[in-house]
């Protein structure tokens, strides 16, 4: 007896309660009372519960007896308790009915709290449709393992089961109310509705005996205003259809082979729910941000949610989070889920496109400074409406995630891009060896820049060597909407020197939200315009924005902070054009002077392929 207590406390342990089994047939090997007898066995054992072997009723010395050692514990019927019975009993079970449609159990609508159990005995053939019927009926499955043998199949089984039971737990409080309204009515044969209602959200349970699958609009339902349709069974969210009139909830099950008919095997199932819209989800790039308006913990799932999987629990009604830091590369649905007492309240899905660039550069912040450095020109703070345009999308960019104006920061940003001289600096200074060297300053001579280039901006340079250089400098790389704004400036120009003067409009198309217009001439006093001669910082003063600031476009293709995961490849964002463009076909990268608002993906293959002739980088410093 007492390891038979070590189990059950071993079970109460894992979230599971410990039943005995009572025989009430056994008078012949016992001396004491029946009654004495369980109730010694309860209390030594600490059992929950007890399976009256044979039996379908309790009685009330039975449940007393074991109450004066236990309160509590449940008596729990073999047979099927018949409607006289059910007073006297809280629990029981069902062996090898409702084989034929609409399956309802009729014990269910007499007493909805009573807690019924379907055996479902394993070893002999596929027993989904047991499932099926208890999930139908809103009840539990008894799992009999009695008989030997674990066939091949038994695992698809499980998961099925597991996936009925996680739902069934889930409301519960829904399946013991006294307004259940069984099979109510629906637009199509062969597939019953069950109703549901609580105190908060009603659960609507299917069963459907179409082989080919269903998928359409089944039964009449009332969504509230501040509530909102859950597929439970498929973990979608989804939007009532309007039929003559009327609302109605679609459903979808899934398909099974004909040759199940009539067999245990038969039927799917599904699951609909009317959930007052509790949370509120905004997913900003990879960021997930969710608050409820009550609940005690949220989950978080990478797919639909089962019992193989572990979701991310967090406990209160509020979580911010990336969602790639947490679960990696899944692309796919989120499913989020609020719970009050075991319960769920809500949930919501957000959907992470397969390919979707996802932010995995943190912005840093660097040393700070109340005035502006040398070479350095201060961005004042403001709103800034932040859009982008960009060329070929074989490659899918980053969306934007901000819809509306965002508000910027001070800053410092430098005049002009770091120059070969600069740089030589940091290198002297700091004795920089980068761990791959191939393609490293391959334009320099004797680990020099060729006399005459010392003005010129640095090339050759990779993501981590720009880095290494703004972190000695005391600076940091500017993320790509604080490179964009400064450079537009909150009057969202398009060039430097305004909307577009010095430029010849040719054909015009349009990429994301803005018009872009492919350049036919440029004032070559403005920026360089695409000749492919590289330029000393400076040689264009007359193509500075307001602020001041040089060489934003046609000089080299500026290094941000931003580094994307596409789940397939990384790349870095690069703006401004450069001096070269290569024009006789657009497969390459559209080079030259490019608009502010533009931006061009770097693959980021290895550091000696990201070092090339045309990108350089300028730095930004924190107030």
């Amino acid at each position: 007896l007492s390891k038979l207590n070590e189990t059950a406390e071993m079970c109460r342990a894992e979230g599971s309660r410990f039943f005995i089994c009572y025989n009430p047939w056994d008078e012949d090997t016992r001396q004491e009372s029946h009654y004495a007898g369980m109730a010694d066995l309860v209390k030594k054992i600490g059992a929950d519960g007890v399976v009256i072997d044979t039996r379908g009723s309790s009685s009330r010395e039975m449940q007393e007896a074991v109450d004066s050692v236990r309160p509590g514990v449940v008596m729990y019927s073999e047979g099927m308790a018949v409607p006289k019975d059910m007073e006297s009993i809280v629990s029981g079970r069902v062996h090898n009915a409702l084989y034929y449609p609409p399956l309802l159990n009729l014990n269910k609508l007499i007493k909805p709290d009573f807690a019924i159990f379907r055996v479902a005995e394993i070893a002999y053939e596929p027993i989904r449709r047991e499932y099926a019927t208890s999930f139908f009926n809103g009840y539990g499955t008894e799992l009999n393992i009695f008989k030997p043998g674990r066939p091949d199949w038994i695992e698809g089984d499980y998961r099925f089961f597991g996936k009925t039971a996680m739902i069934l737990r889930e409301h519960s409080g829904n399946f013991v109310q006294y307004d259940f309204v069984p099979l109510i009515p629906a637009l199509h044969d062969h597939i019953y509705v069950n109703k549901w209602p609580g105190r908060d959200k009603t659960v609507f349970t299917v069963f459907s005996i179409i082989p080919e699958g269903f998928d359409g609009p089944l039964f009449n339902v009332d969504v509230p205003e501040g509530s909102h349709l859950v597929d439970l069974w498929n973990h979608k969210e989804i939007e009532p259809v309007i039929v003559n009139g009327e609302t109605f909830a679609p459903v979808r099950t899934d398909a099974y082979h004909k040759s199940w008919a009539g067999t245990n095997n038969e039927g799917a199932v599904g699951a609909i729910a009317v959930l007052p819209e509790i949370l509120k989800i905004a997913l900003t790039g990879d960021t997930l941000e969710a608050s409820a308006s009550r609940g005690d913990y949220i989950k978080v799932w990478a797919g639909v949610p089962d019992y193989e999987k572990e979701p991310w629990i967090i406990w209160g009604n509020s979580l911010k989070v990336s969602l790639r830091e947490k679960f990696g590369r899944y692309e796919g649905d989120f499913i989020i889920q609020v719970f009050e007492n075991g319960e769920l309240l809500d949930e919501r899905i957000v959907y992470i496109k397969p390919g979707t660039p996802r932010l995995i550069s943190t912005r840093i912040v660097s040393d700070k400074s109340g005035k502006a450095p040398r070479g350095m020109v201060e961005v004042p703070q403001g709103f800034f409406k932040w859009e982008t345009t960009n060329g070929d999308e074989f490659i899918p960019y980053p969306e934007v995630p901000y819809k509306g104006p965002v508000q910027m920061p001070r800053f410092f940003i430098d005049k002009h891009p770091v120059t070969n001289g600069q740089f030589l600096k940091f290198i002297e200074g700091s004795g920089y060896i980068p761990e791959d060297t191939a393609n490293f300053l391959r334009h320099w001579v004797g680990g020099r820049p060729v006399k005459g280039d010392e003005d010129k901006p640095v090339v050759f340079i990779s993501y981590e060597d720009a880095r290494s250089y703004a972190d000695w400098s005391g600076k940091r790389l500017p993320t790509e909407i604080e490179w964009q704004y400064a450079a537009q400036t909150s009057d969202l120009r398009p060039w430097p020197w305004g909307s577009g003067e010095g430029i010849s409009r040719g054909k015009q198309w349009v990429t994301n939200t803005l018009t872009v217009y492919k350049l036919q001439g440029v004032d070559s006093t403005l920026c360089n315009t695409g000749n492919g001669f590289l330029d000393p910082v400076g040689t264009y003063p007359n193509g500075a924005n307001p602020l001041g600031i040089e060489d934003l476009v046609g000089s080299v293709w500026q290094l941000t902070n931003d580094e994307y995961d596409n789940g397939s490849c990384n790349f870095v964002i690069l703006k401004g054009g450069s001096y070269f463009n290569p024009g006789s076909s657009w497969w390459y990268v559209q080079g030259g002077p490019r608009e502010l608002h533009y931006r061009q993906m770097l693959l980021r293959v290895s550091r000696g392929f990201e070092r090339n002739g045309t990108v350089g980088f300028r730095c930004v410093k924190d107030l």
